[in-house]
């Protein structure tokens, strides 16, 4: 697979060109694998995840490309690495003739799930979602957050084969384990603004104790840019939308920077009004679209929580026809330089109401502060 980058982000390669990133891809249970490494270098080989070496080519500021103010706050430079928007005719933002195929895609699902037949299929294609715990390593960090856990939800696509009921039998399987917080990675809704009524029983069986976040996905975005009935819905219903901005939470006395972007390809993400206010404490920041991590990274962002892609939703082993990202973080844990991301492979479906070698997942990431 090769991949066309456009002439800002050829620049920020041409920054990087004696870097070396190591991107290691997760197995099944979110670990990385054992002796496997996806060390990339050299801007020619940007098909596997080479091009995030720009990540590191912060041109302005610190080494990093953040500089410290007196009072710990970071301030991003103006010129740094920027993550490149999706593009082509399936990754990249809508066109009237893809929503219009979308919207009739959708209704055929809609007439299927109402059908023995297809929800034969759904059942037969569609794994029940996995719940599972997933260690991350932080290297700083004051040691009351050790043991926090987040339970990331990712690409529900409520409305496309999940309704009502069965959001509020996952919910509460997901309130059995506890979670100190709850996390939305957006595309909670598939193609109807009315399918974010579906959560409203689901969410009240949800009480994780430091809150629950939120930020918005492409299908989220599916009528456009204003989805202020969206973020007011969910904020009545004790949800906190963070559309480019930052919450500071506290686990036993010791501080974590909740951040929030809009989705790459129909949004306008913001990075450093999510940013605005943090301290010296550790960011976990939530972003659709796994693309972000390119500019989070660059910045020190010291974990990134990603959808988007349904860990390809179909996969033949290594062979993922359709995935959603040009740096092939199609799912699990990757690292570049320090900062960490985990890609999500979702809950819901769409197109096909069938996932095949990308079975559903609920990840609760346990933060473990120090090295690993």
């Amino acid at each position: 697979m090769s991949v066309d980058l456009d002439d800002s982000t050829r620049a920020d390669a041409d920054l990087a060109r004696r870097t070396t990133v190591d991107v290691t891809p997760a197995n099944e249970d979110g670990a990385c694998k054992s002796g496997e490494s996806n060390a990339v270098a050299g801007p020619e080989a940007t098909a596997r995840g080479a091009t995030s070496e720009e990540i590191l080519a912060a041109p302005t500021g610190s080494e990093s490309g953040v500089v410290t103010t007196p009072s710990g706050v970071h301030r991003l430079p103006e010129q740094r690495p920027r993550a490149p928007r999706p593009s082509g005719p399936l990754s990249g933002k809508r066109t009237p003739l893809r929503r219009f195929l979308a919207r009739s895609t959708a209704a055929v699902n809609r007439a299927l799930d109402a059908l023995p037949p297809g929800r034969w299929l759904h059942r037969a294609f569609c794994p029940r979602v996995q719940i599972h715990h997933v260690d991350v390593h932080l290297s700083r960090g004051h040691r009351g957050l050790d043991g926090l856990e987040i339970a990331f939800l990712s690409d529900l696509h409520a409305g496309s084969f999940l309704d009502a009921d069965e959001l509020v039998e996952l919910f509460r399987r997901i309130q059995a384990e506890e979670p100190d917080v709850v996390c939305f990675g957006g595309d909670l809704i598939n193609t109807r603004e009315r399918e974010i009524l579906l959560y409203k029983d689901a969410l009240a069986e949800l009480a994780p104790p430091l809150g629950i976040f939120a930020v918005p996905g492409n299908h989220d975005h599916f009528f456009g840019t204003d989805i202020g009935l969206w973020e007011s819905w969910l904020t009545e219903h004790g949800v906190t939308v963070l559309n480019n901005r930052g919450q500071r939470i506290e686990h036993a006395g010791a501080g974590l920077w909740i951040a929030g972007v809009d989705d790459l390809t129909e949004g306008t993400p913001d990075l450093e009004a999510a940013l605005a206010g943090v301290e010296d404490e550790p960011v976990v920041l939530l972003a659709h679209h796994p693309d972000f991590f390119f500019e989070a990274a660059a910045v020190d962002v010291d974990l990134t929580l990603s959808g988007h892609t349904h860990g390809g939703q179909v996969r033949f082993g290594n062979i993922v026809p359709l995935h959603h990202s040009r740096f092939d973080w199609i799912e699990g844990r990757h690292e570049v330089a320090g900062s960490q991301l985990y890609v999500g492979r979702g809950i819901g479906v769409t197109f096909l109401p069938l996932r095949i070698g990308a079975p559903p997942e609920v990840p609760i990431l346990r933060l473990r502060i120090g090295s690993a």
